[in-house]
């Protein structure tokens, strides 16, 4: 059985084993997890029409592109399963099913979140770069709120015609979402989604042009996410959720730093960061 797996982990490999391949599943997965047309793969690299249909179609069979085809058009999109199974197996000797097996029968969930973090390494390492859409596909553990959340993140970023997701965004998510902890806890403090967007544009203003499909989160967004997920490991539960969000957020200004845009809404609005963290980490035990 051990073989048969190795076999067709060595067959997926070889399909990446040509410039470009390696070239169309970096583009898919830059639109990721949208679909794009044979015309348009083929207008972004120039690969003529036959030869692309050959690339294509081996990726297909080693499972690493989904396609379906609509009237007389075919749509590819990366598949991100078979790409985390292939490096889950590469990292832990296991397919991806098999650690979610073993995570389900085992109380640690230490090795769960050093995979997730050697899973965005290395894509960006394979394909130069992890757009943010798959680099959330790492945080598997996020509850629905917690996505809203990012969801509402998004929206807020291209309402203000900004380029990226701040911690300014991720805590008007927090406000926004309405039904679950971390949303309650902030209206208790005194904040709500007026107080905390009138503060917010003082502070970040409105941008200029168009915001991309595919909006990066800024380095302290990033992080506030990867602390986020750190705080939920330490108070021993096995789900990201907005309390953890807010947590990331007050965490990652309390390193010594000024602390991003969302600190300061908070400052602004009065609320004594020191005082409402701990009452926040007494609430979660």
């Amino acid at each position: 059985m051990e073989n048969t797996e190795t076999a067709r982990y060595a067959d997926i490999f070889a399909a990446l084993g040509s410039e470009p391949r390696l070239e169309i599943m970096r583009l898919l997965f830059a639109a990721y997890p949208e679909e794009m047309t044979v015309g348009e793969i083929q207008e972004k690299l120039k690969i003529p029409n036959s030869t692309l249909s050959h690339h294509l179609e081996k990726l297909r069979i080693e499972g690493l592109v989904n396609s379906r085809k609509q009237k007389q058009f075919l749509w590819y999109s990366a598949n991100a399963e078979t790409m985390e199974d292939l490096l889950s197996f590469l990292y832990t000797g296991k397919s991806r099913s098999d650690r979610t097996l073993t995570a389900a029968n085992n109380a640690s969930t230490q090795e769960g979140f050093m995979f997730e973090r050697f899973f965005e390494s290395i894509s960006a390492r394979i394909f130069g770069f992890i757009s943010d859409r798959f680099y959330l596909e790492g945080f598997a553990r996020f509850t629905q709120e917690a996505v809203t959340v990012i969801d509402i993140a998004q929206d807020e970023s291209r309402r203000l015609g900004h380029r990226y997701i701040g911690t300014e965004q991720l805590l008007v998510g927090l406000v926004s979402e309405g039904s679950d902890f971390a949303s309650q806890f902030l209206s208790s403090a005194g904040l709500n989604l007026e107080n905390v967007k009138i503060e917010e544009e003082k502070i970040v203003g409105r941008g200029r042009g168009l915001t991309p499909v595919d909006i990066p989160f800024t380095p302290r967004a990033k992080r506030v996410l990867e602390l986020a997920v750190e705080e939920s490991q330490q108070l021993g539960v096995n789900y990201v959720g907005t309390e953890h969000l807010l947590l990331g957020i007050l965490k990652e200004g309390a390193k010594g730093t000024a602390g991003g845009a969302a600190i300061r809404i908070l400052q602004n609005l009065g609320v004594d960061l020191i005082a409402f963290e701990q009452r926040l980490r007494r609430a979660l035990t």
